[in-house]
């Protein structure tokens, strides 16, 4: 019986042998990985802080802003117009050229005029006819006196090779001036 306790004993004592062995060999591992990993890098960031020595540019120097007293003394402000172009603003505007903003817009009149093709003419009844095709590709017949373009304008004659339009665009000094126009025919 005294061998069963003492076996039983040994059994007992041997397990927190056994818990600091385990202990001592898993804190020498970490000891030996974490001391040579750490001047490895020390090493690396050492030798690449001597590689890469560089120099920054000094900041251009700035050079003071010097102002500038503009006196015109009795000359006109060159923020109002001058009295001519006034006059010459109320003689263009009285000039009795002006779209007809009460007419029914046609079909034509949502594309711009260099963006129409002439791509035939047709004779129907005494009537000629012109071709048109638009941007979104469908095509449109148009007679004398149809508008077309952005810019008001209203077809004037139709020939074989080209459609003469007259548009009617400001001037820019708020009147209307009439633009002779052309849409050729395409190859």
């Amino acid at each position: 019986m005294k061998r069963e306790n003492l076996s039983s004993l040994n059994c007992f004592e041997a397990k927190p042998v056994r818990k600091l062995v385990v202990t001592f060999f898993l804190a020498i591992t970490i000891n030996a990985c974490s001391s040579s990993g750490v001047s490895d890098l020390e090493q690396h960031i050492e030798s690449s802080r001597s590689k890469h020595k560089g120099t920054i540019e000094p900041l251009p120097a700035i050079t003071p802003y010097e102002s500038y007293r503009y006196h015109a003394g009795k000359e006109r402000d060159p923020f109002k117009p001058s009295v001519s172009l006034v006059k010459s603003i109320s003689i263009n505007t009285g000039n009795g050229v002006r779209p007809n903003d009460k007419r029914n817009r046609e079909d034509l009149e949502r594309f711009a005029l260099e963006s129409l093709t002439m791509v035939g003419v047709m004779n129907n009844q005494g009537l000629t006819w012109g071709i048109i095709k638009a941007p979104d590709n469908a095509i449109y017949r148009v007679r004398k006196g149809n508008y077309l373009g952005l810019n008001h304008g209203r077809i004037l004659s139709i020939k074989e090779n080209k459609i003469d339009v007259r548009e009617i665009v400001t001037d820019g000094m708020g009147g209307w001036i009439e633009r002779p126009n052309t849409i050729s025919l395409s190859e």
